[in-house]
């Protein structure tokens, strides 16, 4: 499951490139929107992140194909992710 704060990274991010959730849209249906792939690839993409696995196994792991998506975008997404769960980490100490 992702954590708030990772949804809360990845939100923000999302926002910052002009893509606003839409009030009854998933965060799942937004973020799939947002990076131009499928709710299906996104869940599986944004769980390999979650588990921190690099941005090219989760972009294999959802059938991402690299050249139909912004990697740099992803990347981006990757590091959110990151931020955020060191975040959630350094709380738990």
């Amino acid at each position: 499951m992702i954590s708030a704060e990772v949804i809360k990274g990845v939100k923000e991010l999302l926002e910052a490139q002009g893509v606003v959730q839409k009030s009854d849209e998933r965060f799942g249906d937004f973020v799939a929107r947002g990076l131009g792939i499928s709710a299906r690839q996104t869940e599986i993409l944004l769980d390999s992140l979650h588990e921190g696995h690099s941005v090219e196994d989760a972009m294999r792991a959802a059938d991402i194909v690299p050249t139909e998506v912004s990697e740099d975008l992803l990347v981006q997404v990757a590091r959110a992710i990151g931020a955020a769960l060191g975040r959630v980490a350094s709380k738990n100490r």
